[in-house]
C-alpha cells in the first residue's frame, strides 16, 4: 500500500511538459494582433490605392473629354476663315485663335490649349510617286525633286537616305493583278505610320519628321501651300539639287512674307516673279500652290493642376483629328434673311469639316516647350512664359 502511495505521489510531484501554460496564452494573443494589423493595413492600403488609381481615372477622362473640347473650339476657329482665295497664318482667325488658346483656365486646377496645324505645308510622299514613263525618259519631274528634298531631311535626321532610292523602287514594282484579272495600281501610303513600317523607320525618327512630311491622299494634298510651309520644306525643294539643301535668300524672302500679314502669297504667279534664276523652275514652282484642305487640329487639357503650384505638374491628355475642309459654292444663310458677310463686304464661305482619323495620347503636349529648332516654324504657337516641366 504504502509503496502505490509513493508512487502516486511521485508521479504528481513530478512536471509534465504542458503543466506550465501561463504564458502560452500571451503569445496567440500577440500573433493574432500582428496578424490582423498586418490585414488591417494591407486592406487601407489597398483602399487607399483604388481611390487613387480611380482620382486619377476621373481625372483623366476629364482631361480627355475637355481636350475633345478644345477640338470643337479649334474647328469653331477654322471655320472663321473669311478667305477661300488662299490660306496662311497670318489671317485673322489664327492669331486670334493663338491668343484665346494660348491658356484657357476651366478653373483654377484645369486648362485647356488647342492649335490648328496645316497639313498642307508638308511634304506628302505619295505625291513622290513616279509614273513609269518619265522614269524611263530621265527627264526632271517634281516627283524627282520631292524624293531629293526627303533625302536631305533624311540626312539631317541621320536616316538611311537608301529609303528615298527604295521608295522609288517601290513606286515601280509590278503590284498583283486586281481579282478581276485587270492591271492593278501600288496603293498609296496610309499614313506616316505607314510608311515607316514599310521601310523599317525607327519611331524615334519618325517623329523628327512629322513636322515636315506626311502621307495623305493626293487629291486632298496636290501640291505644298506656300504660305504655311516651313523653311526647311521650302529650302528642300527650291534647293534641291544643292548638297544638303541649304537654304536661300528666296526662302528667306518667302519666310518673311509669311509672316507678313498684308503680303501672303495670293497666287501661284507671286511666287514665280519670286523664285526666277532657280534651277527647273517650272518644274518647282509647279508642286507649290496658295490653298489648303488638310488641317490637323490639336488640343491638350491639364486636369487635377494645384492651384497654389500650378507649375508642379498634373494629368494631362491630348487629342488630335484630320479634318478635311471644303466649301460650297452656295453661300451660307442665317435664317433664311441675307448671307452674312464679311469685313470686306463678301459672303463669307460655307466651311464644312470632314473628319478623317482621330488619335488620343497621355500627357499635355501643348503644354510642353517649343524645340527650339521649332520655335520660328509657321504655326508654332508661342511659348514663352510656359514652365518648361508641365508634361502632364
Amino acid at each position: 500500500m504504502g509503496v502505490h502511495l509513493n508512487r502516486r505521489r511521485r508521479r504528481r510531484t513530478t512536471p509534465r511538459p504542458l503543466d506550465n501554460e501561463r504564458g502560452l496564452a500571451l503569445v496567440i494573443v500577440l500573433a493574432v494582433v500582428a496578424l490582423l494589423t498586418i490585414l488591417v493595413t494591407e486592406f487601407t492600403f489597398n483602399t487607399q490605392l483604388d481611390q487613387h488609381r480611380t482620382r486619377n481615372a476621373i481625372h483623366a477622362m476629364q482631361a480627355q473629354l475637355l481636350a475633345r473640347s478644345g477640338i470643337n473650339l479649334a474647328e469653331g476657329f477654322l471655320m472663321l476663315d473669311e478667305e477661300p482665295a488662299y490660306d496662311a497664318y497670318t489671317e485673322d482667325w489664327f492669331p486670334q485663335m493663338v491668343e484665346f488658346c494660348k491658356a484657357i483656365e476651366v478653373d483654377p486646377t484645369m486648362r485647356i490649349r488647342c492649335t490648328v496645324r496645316d497639313e498642307s505645308g508638308k511634304i506628302n510622299i505619295n505625291n513622290t510617286r513616279e509614273p513609269r514613263r518619265k522614269v524611263e525618259s530621265q527627264s526632271v519631274t517634281g516627283s524627282a525633286v520631292l524624293r531629293d528634298a526627303m533625302r536631305c531631311m533624311f540626312e539631317r535626321r541621320g536616316i538611311d537616305v537608301e529609303v528615298v532610292d527604295k521608295l522609288a523602287d517601290y513606286w515601280q514594282q509590278e503590284a498583283p493583278p486586281n481579282a478581276d484579272g485587270t492591271a492593278a495600281a501600288i496603293p498609296d501610303f496610309t499614313s506616316l505610320e505607314d510608311f515607316a513600317a514599310t521601310f523599317r523607320i525607327p519611331s524615334r525618327e519618325l517623329q523628327s519628321l512629322r513636322a515636315v512630311m506626311t502621307a495623305q491622299p493626293r487629291a486632298l494634298l496636290p501640291r505644298i501651300n506656300v504660305n504655311t510651309a516651313p523653311a526647311e520644306v521650302l529650302a528642300g525643294v527650291l534647293n534641291a539639287e544643292q548638297e544638303g539643301c541649304p537654304p536661300s535668300d528666296a526662302v528667306g524672302q518667302i519666310v518673311e512674307r509669311q509672316r507678313d500679314p498684308d503680303q501672303p502669297f495670293r497666287a501661284s504667279g507671286d511666287l514665280t516673279a519670286l523664285l526666277q534664276g532657280v534651277d527647273n523652275l517650272n518644274i518647282k514652282t509647279g508642286l507649290f500652290g496658295v490653298q489648303s484642305k488638310l488641317f490637323r487640329l490639336e488640343a491638350s487639357a491639364m486636369t487635377n493642376v494645384d492651384p497654389d503650384d500650378p507649375d508642379s505638374g498634373g494629368i494631362g491628355q491630348t487629342v488630335s483629328s484630320l479634318v478635311a475642309r471644303s466649301t460650297s459654292l452656295k453661300p451660307r444663310a442665317n435664317n433664311n434673311s441675307a448671307p452674312p458677310v464679311g469685313a470686306d463686304g463678301k459672303p463669307l464661305p460655307n466651311w464644312t469639316l470632314r473628319p478623317l482619323d482621330w488619335q488620343k495620347e497621355g500627357g499635355a503636349r501643348l503644354f510642353r516647350p517649343v524645340p527650339d529648332e521649332d520655335e520660328d516654324q509657321p504655326g508654332t504657337m508661342d511659348e514663352e512664359n510656359e514652365p518648361a516641366d508641365q508634361r502632364g
